[in-house]
């Protein structure tokens, strides 16, 4: 299809649009270093949307779009849906607000009662309105809330003259009934989206709703005079004078089409001059290619025609040649000899330089970190930029080898950062940082993310650092606030929580539960706290409904929301742990993976953990990293994890964080270990630490350690635990761990169908089946005790489910009935992709080891270790996840 054929297609448009928009036919000619050859390319665009009084025509538009014909092609149908597109109906200043519908209204009586309602919502002639998008869970809502409770009782007089509506996007509207009655927010009329935010609702569509909080004000005759953040419209200034005025005032709007008009008057090149270019810019193509640029040179030329309602079409527009650059400072001899031999040989009228970079991000570096060491001295905060090298010792599984690596990167530290001062300083300086938010900073981004965390680090209180008391919060049931300090010798536990927070609900009853089991062992010595970042009074339900927690752990609930120790302990998500030992250190901060163990450790400490801070210094050359470097990869370091990790399930991570000192000097700031091994493999680890310990103390390392515990099945065995039977002979037999005893194979698979639950089996423990006769006894050792459970039953009127939460490996079918865990597949620690496991059909056939579908079966496993001798624990029931078995 021809150009004109599309423009025929585009005047029947043309013919439904309101008189004052016109359509924009904008033709681009583009050269440059990211493509090979010129490019051309045209588009459609409105020169404004269409106002939301006009969302009727904007979907007949799309109607019409998508009922064009296969004799128009598909670039065409593009075209005329991106012109659609630009024509989204929006609300702009001036605009008549439309009645609002998918909205519940939520009216509060005196009593505190409360009833929802399913309505619309029109203004009305004659009041002003300010209408507040919002949500319970938004921070930055609150405050304008607030503001607005107190307009309306400071202004009595407005009643009957304007009215303060608040429209939730909360996704329930028992969290809005909650917070309005604690807050007291009853002078507001309050409704809510029926479907939380909806981008499909009209208002949130219309007004292309980014983030709340957002308010419209609504004049007497029902326009709207103000859009946008309720802390930038003057609002209570605003309402008065919209309350006083006697007759509308019109919305002076910027004539931005008149303005970009002129601009292109600028840029109407003749049609010689025009063509002369397009010639020109094929020939620069060629140059730029053989130039290989690495960084964006882009040249172009643009041609805009606009069609108006009655189809007639005039040129605005034939630019100038345009050029942008953005490149490295390596290629800044390489731009400059394209700008003299080339760029510069055009005439000065018929071409426009829109952009030159070239980026220097070393430097760039150097001046961000004056300019954040600069503001923050005015403060009388002292930052350095110490270089820090990392060397890191990571053992590859497969290789069965340990690869080093030495990188270098600043680090932060200061003096005498306060709390106050790392708040206003970087609030101060965010209009200059987010200057570098556009994807091509991203370098930049990450130095000043790099240097904001340091300055965090400086200020918050984590690992090592004494902890210090938290003021304002009031214990559950009290009226008072106090503060929360720690007590010498005992173990103290923190929690932030809230209410609306699974997780962290979770973490209050496994903590519960813990206190109970071990509260005549653990005494006074451990007290657990839980700080709530939700108010005391929007908690009342909760804790009405977990008093049986409250028995063992201290409930506090804040002043006001996010108070100054949220950020002091860093406190980014929840739930939060801080964990203080009985000398006032904090020894763990975040996530807890292992509760008990961590108090029980802390409990029985005797004497104070130093702290790196604590710590004399330790000083190291060059030499004593290559030292570590040359233990660590040395052949006998390596035959040594090869001979004893047969089934490659070792993982080591080594890094060793060090800032420069003097010369070629490195003073030692910190060395982590994670590492993971089985019982079986720890003292032959110790053998290569120790030659470590030598180079670096022991008492300088932090060491993260799992040590998987093994197990032995006992095969063959003698007789039956249950029929007593003599099974010695047996090939095939099961093995319970719980109670080292073998059971026979009639005896384990017995299943009574007409009992319930455990009931229907002989043998109710867990059990391990082997499949022999076995070609490799070696399958009976070193098997993980994570993959053979805890040997849970069915409590009393729990019910029997036997669909188990996987799919079968060997069928890719949920398992219905007993399940089986390969004990040998996928050796080691527990992988987040879960077990090798099976249905009962796909076992059976598993059973018939030398069957050519027993051998497929296995085949799909083999590279995790799945092997025809293979082991298998029994799950007769569904009792959770892979690590709830």
């Amino acid at each position: 299809m021809s150009i004109k054929d599309d423009t025929k297609i585009l005047q029947q448009f043309l013919k439904e649009l309101p008189h004052d928009i016109a359509v924009k036919h904008i033709k681009t000619v583009k050269a440059g270093s990211k493509v090979e050859n010129v490019q051309s390319t045209r588009v459609f665009r409105s020169t404004k949307q269409l106002g939301a009084v006009n969302a009727q025509l904007h979907n007949t538009l799309k109607q019409s779009s998508n009922s064009l014909g296969e004799e128009v092609i598909q670039d065409v149908k593009d075209e005329i849906n991106t012109l659609i597109q630009t024509l989204t109906p929006n609300y702009q200043l001036g605009d008549k607000l439309q009645l609002v519908d998918g909205i519940e209204k939520i009216i509060f009586a005196e009593d505190n009662t409360h009833k929802t309602e399913k309505t619309t919502f029109q203004v009305e002639d004659g009041i002003v309105y300010l209408i507040d998008l919002w949500a319970t869970w938004c921070g930055p809502c609150q405050n304008p809330m607030e503001h607005n409770q107190k307009m309306l009782e400071k202004n009595p007089d407005w009643q009957n003259k304007a009215k303060i509506i608040a429209i939730s996007v909360d996704d329930d509207s028992e969290s809005v009934k909650e917070r309005v009655n604690s807050k007291k927010w009853k002078s507001i009329e309050h409704y809510r989206f029926e479907k939380g935010w909806d981008d499909q609702n009209d208002l949130i569509k219309y007004l292309q709703l980014r983030g709340i909080p957002f308010v419209l004000l609504v004049n007497k005759w029902g326009k709207i005079v103000y859009l946008g953040h309720p802390s930038k419209g003057n609002l209570e200034e605003r309402i008065n004078k919209e309350i006083a005025a006697e007759k509308e005032e019109e919305e002076q709007k910027p004539n931005q089409e008149n303005a970009a008009e002129n601009n292109n008057q600028k840029e109407l090149l003749t049609k010689e001059q025009y063509k002369q270019l397009k010639d020109k810019i094929k020939e620069l193509q060629t140059v730029i290619t053989d130039a290989q640029f690495d960084g964006i040179v882009e040249i172009q030329l643009q041609k805009e025609n606009h069609w108006i309602h009655d189809g007639s079409k005039q040129v605005k527009k034939r630019s100038k040649l345009e050029l942008r650059y953005d490149v490295n400072v390596a290629e800044e001899e390489k731009i400059n000899a394209f700008l003299q031999n080339h760029w510069n040989q055009i005439s000065d009228d018929l071409k426009v330089v829109k952009e030159s970079k070239i980026r220097d991000p070393q430097r760039q570096i150097k001046e961000i970190k004056a300019k954040f060491q600069s503001h923050f001295e005015t403060k009388g905060v002292t930052i350095s930029f110490p270089t820090t090298q990392i060397s890191s010792f990571s053992l590859s599984q497969e290789k069965q080898e340990i690869t080093a690596r030495d990188r270098q990167r600043f680090t932060l530290k200061c003096e005498n950062l306060t709390l106050d001062a790392y708040k206003t300083g970087l609030d101060e300086l965010r209009e200059y940082t987010e200057s570098f938010e556009d994807d091509e900073n991203q370098g930049i981004r990450e130095t000043i993310e790099s240097i904001v965390e340091g300055l965090k680090q400086n200020v918050t209180l984590g690992e090592g650092k004494q902890f210090v008391s938290i003021d304002d919060y009031k214990k559950w049931g009290s009226e008072e606030f106090t503060t929360i300090a720690h007590t010498q010798g005992q173990v103290l536990v923190l929690d932030y929580w809230a209410k609306w927070c699974g997780p962290c609900v979770r973490e209050i009853a496994n903590n519960t539960d813990l206190i109970k089991e071990n509260q005549e062992k653990w005494g006074n010595s451990v007290r657990f706290v839980s700080l709530s970042l939700v108010l005391a009074e929007e908690a009342k339900e909760f804790m009405d409904s977990h008093q049986e927690s409250q028995k063992y752990i201290e409930f506090y609930f804040p002043k006001e929301q996010r108070q100054r120790d949220a950020t002091l302990y860093g406190v980014q998500y929840i739930p939060h742990y801080i964990i203080v030992d009985k000398f006032g250190t904090i020894r763990n901060v975040a996530s807890v993976s292992n509760m008990k163990e961590v108090v029980e450790d802390l409990i029985k400490e005797e004497a104070p953990k130093k702290s790196l801070e604590q710590a004399e210094p330790i000083f190291l050359g060059q030499d004593c990293i290559n030292q570590i470097k040359d233990i660590l990869q040395s052949e006998e370091t390596e035959a040594l994890i090869k001979s004893i990790d047969q089934q490659k399930v070792i993982a080591f991570d080594l890094k060793i964080n060090s800032t420069q000192a003097e010369g070629d000097q490195y003073q030692i700031e910190t060395v982590e270990l994670n590492y993971f091994v089985r019982d079986t493999q720890v003292e032959s680890l110790k053998t290569i630490l120790a030659k470590l310990y030598q180079i670096v103390p022991e008492t300088r390392w932090k060491i993260n350690k799992t040590i998987s515990k093994t197990i032995t099945v006992k095969y063959p065995g003698t007789v039956c635990a249950v029929c007593q039977k003599d099974i010695s002979k047996d090939a095939q037999q099961y093995y319970c761990y719980f109670k080292d005893e073998n059971v026979c194979t009639e005896c384990a698979e017995f299943d009574d169908q007409t009992k319930n639950g455990m009931e229907r089996y002989k043998y109710q423990d867990s059990l391990i089946f082997i499949n022999g006769p076995l070609s490799d006894p070696s399958v009976l050792t070193n098997i993980d005790e994570h993959k053979i459970g805890k040997n849970l039953k069915l409590k009393e009127g729990e019910k029997a489910e036997q669909s188990h939460p996987m799919m079968c490996n060997g069928c890719g079918e949920g398992a219905k009935g007993p399940r089986y865990i390969s004990v040998t597949a996928r050796p080691g620690r527990y992988r987040g992709g879960g077990y090798i496991d099976y249905c009962c059909k796909c076992f059976a056939e598993l059973k018939n080891k030398d069957s050519d579908k027993a051998k497929e079966i296995v085949a799909k496993d083999e590279s995790d270790g799945m092997t025809i001798d293979s082991l298998f624990t029994r799950v007769l029931f569904n009792y959770g996840g892979y690590q709830a078995f």
